[in-house]
């Protein structure tokens, strides 16, 4: 058993250093994890964050940690050929969702408004529903509480809405008795378990979907069942910059720790004050999660709050946590002091600036860039980037024509999950938060592939220059090639950078280009004076 348990362990660090050190190194520029320090370091931990990224949010969480821990993972995830094999490698612990155990019920129902009977029409109520299992229409949704005929059917709780000769869907009750007792055996233990209390991923940036009750009914019955007496609910917050984008940035924070009071288990322990204590720690939670995250009301907010950090960036020399607290700052003061005129003001500003940019076809990096006057120290950096792009060009150009068909498949396939995501979804804006997650699933089984076919394609040509070239380089290829391939990555990295400085300062040269260079400076010191104005009340 000691044996098992090793090899458990062994095979979960292995698969954290690839996923970590291979998988997200190459899809992310960079990780920026802050607040490591916050995590505690003894008692049980629950760790809990928002979910903009479907499969990479759960990969992030778990080889990031200071504390190794087990993710709920959806059962209907893990049944999944890939994203499965992952998830039980990684210890995840299953959740079974009604949602995902869905189906189209026979015939048609009729409710009257206020009344507990359900009647079907060519219905099969024996057979499909089940006590507690939860009957949807487009009008509304029942719960079942028992099941009197094939037609006819009593609910839970009387009709808010009258329905008449609608199709319906059924979602069958499900135990949840293996989840809680994993959670609980996991927390009693002094181990850890992570949780997305949004239930499931969505591309609404910046925002919270409302948070489900499971999180605080296993926090509160795992000290009220499981005996259980130091508890910690870590809130950690992902931001990403382009979360579907190769190459992009994001930010893992840990926030302040809520530990559990004993009095609340206490309060839960009471059938009348049950849900009392639930909604009470439920609303701290959310409280907790927000304070790592960067607030944004709107799509417009958000980007609003990306140009202001660029222009942060640029304009002072600041560390991440520092550049991040700005941010969150920056994100309050826009909520809370948004009738202010001069608020107000720089919101128009950064949103018009952001709109100018979108019809210019430029990014505010080329702004930065461009260079305010053409003296000789431009000139120099001009020639710099020049020089970066004739010595890399030769490096980038083969290596971006080999992977050509890698990025398109991954890019085609990818879009077309988003695609079906998008229309399965009722709370997605456009599945950006699938398409990272399925580029990267679609590479996992491609890259190796198409690595294998070069390796065979350099030995073919090898073998007729040099006769002795036996098929067993064909692995050796195969193994060096990932390292090669890194280092063009790289390159490619410094080449693409290098281009743009180039084209920024050609572009410098076009009658907008001094305007908007203009415009920048205004707003760099408009941000500046705000965040000024308005700290101190933060």
């Amino acid at each position: 058993r000691i044996f098992q348990s090793l090899s458990v362990m062994f095979a979960y660090n292995c698969l954290c250093w690839f996923l970590k050190d291979v998988v997200l190194r190459l899809f992310f520029r960079q990780v920026f994890v802050l607040g490591k320090q916050r995590v505690p370091k003894t008692g049980g931990v629950i760790f809990v964050a928002n979910h903009h990224n479907q499969f990479v949010d759960p990969v992030i969480l778990t080889t990031h940690s200071p504390r190794p821990f087990r993710i709920l993972c959806a059962a209907k995830s893990m049944r999944r050929a890939i994203i499965g094999h992952f998830a039980r490698a990684m210890r995840a612990i299953p959740v079974e969702r009604p949602q995902d155990l869905a189906f189209k019920g026979k015939g048609v129902v009729t409710a009257e408004f206020d009344s507990t009977r359900l009647v079907g029409v060519g219905t099969k109520f024996t057979e499909q529903l089940t006590v507690g299992a939860k009957v949807v229409t487009d009008e509304c949704a029942f719960v079942i509480e028992s099941v009197t005929s094939d037609c006819e059917a009593v609910l839970a709780a009387p009709t808010l809405t009258a329905v008449s000769g609608s199709e319906f869907k059924i979602l069958p009750k499900v135990s949840q008795a293996e989840l809680y007792k994993s959670v609980y055996e996991s927390l009693s233990t002094e181990q850890s378990i992570g949780i997305f209390p949004e239930g499931g991923s969505h591309d609404r940036m910046g925002q919270l979907l409302p948070l489900k009750p499971g999180v605080a009914i296993m926090a509160l019955g795992a000290m009220k069942d499981a005996g259980v007496e130091e508890l910690w609910i870590q809130p950690c917050g992902l931001t990403y910059f382009h979360p579907s984008k190769f190459r992009s940035e994001v930010i893992l924070e840990y926030g302040e720790p809520l530990k559990v009071d004993s009095s609340l288990a206490a309060i839960y322990a009471n059938a009348a004050t049950k849900r009392e204590a639930v909604e009470k720690l439920l609303g701290d939670v959310e409280k907790a999660m927000l304070a790592t995250m960067i607030p944004a009301r709107s799509f417009e907010e958000f980007q609003a709050i990306l140009v202001a950090r660029a222009m942060i960036k640029s304009s002072q020399q600041v560390t991440q946590e520092e550049l991040t607290d700005s941010m969150r700052k920056f994100s309050r003061i826009l909520a809370e002091h948004e009738k202010q005129d001069d608020v107000q003001k720089l919101f128009v500003q950064l949103d018009a600036y952001n709109k100018a940019l979108k019809a210019s076809g430029q990014r505010d990096a080329d702004v930065r860039l461009a260079p305010g006057q053409h003296d000789v120290l431009s000139v120099a950096f001009l020639l710099r980037s020049m020089l970066t792009c004739v010595v890399l060009f030769w490096i980038w150009l083969p290596a971006a024509i080999l992977f050509l068909p890698v990025s398109v498949i991954c890019r085609v396939l990818a879009k077309k999950e988003q695609k079906k995501a998008l229309a399965g979804s009722s709370v997605k804006v456009k599945a950006n938060d699938v398409v990272a997650s399925y580029k990267i699933m679609v590479a996992l089984i491609l890259v190796p592939v198409y690595n294998l076919m070069l390796s065979i394609g350099v030995w073919f040509v090898g073998v007729r220059w040099v006769e002795s070239l036996g098929w067993i380089w064909i692995p050796v290829f195969w193994i060096l090639l990932p390292s090669s391939e890194y280092a063009c990555l790289l390159a490619g990295d410094r080449f693409l950078a290098a281009v743009r400085a180039v084209s920024a300062y050609l572009w410098s040269f076009k009658s907008g280009c001094r305007y908007l260079v203009k415009w920048r400076s205004d707003i760099v010191v408009m941000v500046q004076q705000v965040l000024s104005d308005y700290s101190e009340s933060m």
